[in-house]
């Protein structure tokens, strides 16, 4: 695989990158959502993208990409979990919050997948 090719892999509907997902788990955990946190962690075992043999970084699991399998219905409880952690660190007049963005963009960024 060329990097043409990969870059045209890793923008398709259904793929997010490592850091997303590794967040998604730990927070999943968290919340003792551990039927979600299993899909997840099913995803970074089995569904990582395969990078193009000339890539800057082949081993480094940060520069990753992974196909997502979930069902929707699924996707839909990821993204209310997100939104739920958003509406928790908006300031009190209702200001966002580096934190509440950093959520509102997990919320984004799994929306692309719906």
């Amino acid at each position: 695989m060329n990097a043409e090719e990969y870059k045209s892999l890793i923008n398709q509907k259904n793929v997010l990158e490592h850091t997303t997902l590794d967040v998604t788990l730990k927070e999943l955990v968290s919340r003792q959502e551990f039927e979600l946190a299993a899909g997840i962690k099913r995803i970074l075992q089995n569904n990582q993208l395969v990078k193009p043999l000339l890539h800057a970084d082949p081993y480094n699991v940060s520069t990753a990409y992974y196909n997502v399998d979930l069902a929707a219905d699924e996707i839909d409880r990821i993204i209310d979990i997100f939104f739920e952690l958003e509406a928790c660190y908006v300031g009190e007049d209702g200001e966002t919050t580096p934190t509440a963005s950093f959520y509102a963009s997990l919320v984004d960024k799994w929306n692309k997948l719906t």
